[in-house]
């Protein structure tokens, strides 16, 4: 949840909604998407320069003029949304082979390369069976800033990760572009490393350098020739700086407006004002992907370096308003939360609202027809893995991951996100159903309490929470119930953003009595682990009481038989010794021999098991992924210890973390030599539930 503390620190922004509003649009039934073409005009764009006709006219004299004859001439014509030649891929190949021939290939021709392949929709670590990334990654380190600034674009155009082993880092880079500005009179350089730094803009020592660089360029930048203006709207619309803002204006002219002063009648740029030709190789090009850069800035504040085709995902979007869902929608083309809201509003012809601010980014003020005052406003939450993730960004900087649910609420003061719902036995037979929420208190610190006063549908009923939190219900049958919980108010924003899920009722109590060692079970994992005990896939650990043992380290026998539980399959008998400690006659040697010969668990050695070794992280997700089909081999995403993944699991970890089956352990960490609880089980054994893979 975006903190309400930088909502209330920015009363003038005031963010607007009509009480009386019923919904976005009569057009825009919930749950119902519409296939008509994108408008640029449903969204209010930060550029105040329209440039369309100029882009238009470039690409015509470009083609009319011997067409895209070069690596760059290709790179901005892809990302002004013109298709490039169909041969285009196999000379990119061909440019690639001949450099790559030479005995020391240039890294900024590579670098180059990799720009271009991601700007048409290539992959550049294959090119012509070339790696363009790993081939970087080998060079010790890069003769000057502008090797520097090209290569670390390249790494950030596709997201790459650079292989275990690389002898420089981003941060290396990041620090030689900084110590580069140094105030000299190098104005196309000043450009090109805002290009490359915009996306480490907090970190302090980047900030204070792009301070200094846009400090130069607005006091100095000359007109004399188009190129080093056309460097420096790139950069600054990279940056997040609007090109067009007074600061740069000389003469009345914005920056934009002093590149269009280059363009000749037949829709080319020349060098200099003075000069009467157009020139395609240079003037034309850069003040093309110039031009292009400045139409992104001011639909989605991306770098025109970036091809986010290339990370795309799929996410949900559910606009909630005051008094129910108005819409529940797709998106299928985000990298960040403002490009999914962006794409169902062009898709659905919703005009947005909202407030652009340098400091905080970007506010929502309306949806379609529902608007906002100073007491209710616009908020978003993402649901992750069935928890809310956390939020510390404006929609256009908070990147997207797979089976992301983005969420786009009216909020008010007191409301907030539902943090935990659980269901416990109560007296008479009856069920407890307790709701917790996150929420800010009015010293803007965040608070997690009883929900009172929500609804809780459960089981056919509904009921509403008391003072607790709780909600009671008579009645309910065991096992896992699928509930929902809302919070609208007459005359005020909802308590809390409507909120479904599935709980174990009865499950793990034993006709009430609950575990031994309950109070050892984590806050995450209890509603897990009362499912997957009544389920069967888990049993106790005793024969005298009702206990779990949630923090006992699962091993790599009782992995295997409860892989075989959750699939469903029953272990054969009559199976060959396979490994020398795993002897028949022991309670676990069909499942072992059953889950080997089904290919989902091997040997540490061709001979030895080990059943009674604890499995790890990485171990745990490979069979995970051989058990339901999951294929990570094309997923990029990345883990800040993935030097730690051995190679053969890395596949198979991105894999089940992108299917929500198992979570990283803190920030962007996997930890996969860690090893997998009794607890972790359980709650693996829910997500595969709750993404469809197995069924109880």
């Amino acid at each position: 949840m975006l903190g309400f503390k930088r909502f209330k620190s920015l009363a003038s922004l005031a963010l607007s909604v009509s009480l009386a509003v019923a919904g976005l649009s009569a057009a825009l039934p919930a749950g119902k998407s519409y296939a008509e073409g994108a408008s640029a005009t449903t969204v209010a764009a930060a550029a105040s320069v329209n440039v369309q006709a100029d882009i238009q006219a470039a690409i015509g004299y470009v083609n009319a003029n011997g067409g895209v004859s070069s690596d760059w001439l290709a790179f901005s014509f892809a990302r002004a949304g013109q298709a490039v030649p169909a041969d285009y891929a196999a000379k990119l190949a061909a440019g690639v082979e001949t450099e790559w021939a030479k005995a020391s290939p240039d890294p900024t021709a590579l670098a180059r390369f990799a720009l271009v392949a991601n700007a048409v929709g290539l992959d550049a670590r294959s090119i012509g069976g070339h790696d363009l990334i790993a081939k970087l990654a080998s060079y010790p380190s890069f003769a000057n800033v502008y090797a520097d600034i090209f290569v670390l674009l390249a790494l950030d155009s596709g997201n790459y990760e650079l292989p275990a082993g690389t002898a420089w880092t981003r941060g290396n880079l990041i620090a030689a572009i900084v110590s580069g500005i140094d105030g000299s009179t190098v104005p196309d350089l000043y450009g090109m490393a805002l290009s490359a730094l915009g996306k480490y803009k907090d970190r302090p020592e980047v900030a204070a350098a792009a301070d200094k660089a846009v400090a130069w360029l607005a006091a100095n930048l000359g007109g004399d020739n188009s190129e080093a203006i056309a460097q420096t709207i790139v950069g600054l619309a990279a940056y997040g700086i609007d090109p067009a803002d007074a600061k740069f204006a000389k003469d009345g002219s914005n920056l934009v407006q002093r590149l269009l002063a280059f363009k000749n009648t037949d829709g080319g740029f020349k060098h200099q004002l003075s000069d009467a030709a157009s020139d395609k190789a240079f003037a034309t090009e850069q003040a093309l992907r110039a031009l292009a850069a400045y139409g992104l800035f001011g639909t989605s504040h991306r770098s025109v370096y970036v091809n986010a085709a290339s990370q795309w995902v799929a996410t949900g979007v559910a606009i909630e308003g005051l008094n129910g869902p108005l819409a529940a929608l797709s998106a299928t083309q985000a990298v960040y939360a403002w490009d999914a809201l962006v794409e169902i509003a062009d898709r659905n012809k919703l005009k947005l609202g909202y407030t652009d601010d340098p400091q905080y980014g970007k506010f929502l003020s309306a949806i379609g027809d529902a608007k906002g005052d100073q007491s209710v406003y616009w908020l978003y939450a993402v649901k992750r893995g069935g928890a809310y993730a956390p939020i510390d960004a404006s929609l256009e900087k908070f990147r997207l991951q797979a089976g992301d649910e983005l969420y786009l609420y009216l909020s008010g003061s007191d409301s907030g996100l539902v943090k935990s719902v659980t269901a416990k036995a109560a007296a008479g037979g009856a069920t407890a159903v307790n709701v917790q929420y996150t929420y800010y208190d009015s010293s803007f610190k965040e608070v997690t309490g009883p929900a009172a006063g929500v609804q809780v549908a459960i089981g056919g009923q509904t009921a509403t929470t008391d003072a607790n939190g709780t909600a009671t219900f008579k009645g309910l049958s065991a096992g896992e119930l699928a509930y929902t919980v809302t919070g609208y108010r007459a005359g005020a924003a909802p308590l809390v953003l409507k909120y479904s899920g599935t709980v174990a009722v009865g499950a793990g109590q034993a006709g009430g009595e609950s575990f031994a060692d309950a109070a050892d079970i984590a806050t995450w994992a209890s509603d897990a682990v009362s499912e997957a005990y009544a389920a069967g896939w888990l049993q106790g650990v005793s024969t005298t009481e009702l206990r779990f043992a949630p923090k006992q380290q699962l091993t790599r026998v009782q992995f295997a038989a409860l892989i075989l539980r959750l699939l469903g399959e029953t272990p054969a008998a009559g199976a060959k010794q396979s490994f020398a400690d795993v002897a028949p006659g022991v309670w676990y040697f069909d499942a072992v021999m059953t889950a080997k010969s089904k290919g989902l668990i091997g040997g540490v050695t061709a001979t030895s098991f080990k059943p009674n070794e604890a499995i790890s992280r990485q171990d745990l997700a490979v069979v995970l992924a051989r058990a339901f089909k999951l294929d990570g081999t094309g997923s990029k995403t990345s883990f800040s210890d993935q030097g730690q993944i051995s190679g053969y699991a890395l596949a198979s970890v991105r894999a089940v973390y992108d299917k929500g089956l198992l979570k990283g352990t803190s920030g962007t960490a996997f930890d996969p030599k860690a090893k997998v609880t009794r607890e972790m089980a359980a709650v693996i054994a829910s997500n595969l539930l709750k993404q469809g893979l197995i069924s109880k």
